[in-house]
C-alpha cells in the first residue's frame, strides 16, 4: 500500500488531506493556516521516479489556479509561467520537476535528490505543506 494511504490519518492530523490517488495523478488538500483555508494541490507523477513530480494548485473542478485566484506566492511558490511556458503556478523547490528543469537549477540533477527520503513523494508533500505555512508566504 502507498505510504500516503497507509499513513493517511497521520497526514490528516497535521493538515494534509489525501483526496485522490490514481496513478499518475494525486490530489491533496493542504491546510493553509495563515489564510485559514484548504488549498488543493494536484500532483502529476508521470514517469516518477525516473523524473521528479509536477505540481500546481487547482480549484474543486481540477482547473489550475492562476495569479489573482488566492494562491500562495513568496519563497518558492511561483505564480508566473512555469519553465515550459504554461500559464500556471509552480513550485521552485527540489523534488518538483519544474525546479529541476529550470535553467537556474541545472548544476545539481534530480539523481542527487531522488533517493533521499525527504525528496520521496510523501516527504515532498510534507515539505510543501511546511513551506506553505512559513512566514514570507502571502496570497497572490
Amino acid at each position: 500500500m502507498l505510504p500516503l494511504r497507509s499513513n493517511e490519518q497521520s497526514y490528516v492530523s497535521i493538515g494534509i488531506r489525501i483526496i485522490k490517488v490514481e496513478y499518475p495523478t494525486i490530489i491533496t488538500g493542504l491546510f493553509w493556516k495563515n489564510q485559514n483555508k484548504e488549498i488543493l494541490l494536484q500532483i502529476q507523477a508521470d514517469n516518477y521516479d525516473y523524473l521528479p513530480i509536477k505540481g500546481y494548485w487547482i480549484n474543486e473542478d481540477g482547473v489550475p489556479l492562476r495569479q489573482g485566484q488566492q494562491i500562495p506566492t513568496g519563497l518558492g511558490f511561483q505564480v508566473s509561467s512555469d519553465p515550459y511556458g504554461e500559464n500556471r503556478n509552480w513550485f521552485c523547490y527540489p523534488g518538483w520537476r519544474e525546479y529541476h528543469d529550470h535553467t537556474s537549477h541545472q548544476q545539481i540533477s534530480w539523481d542527487f535528490f531522488r533517493y533521499n527520503k525527504t525528496h520521496r513523494l510523501p516527504g515532498i508533500i510534507v515539505q510543501l505543506f511546511t513551506d506553505l505555512n512559513r512566514s514570507g508566504v502571502s496570497m497572490a
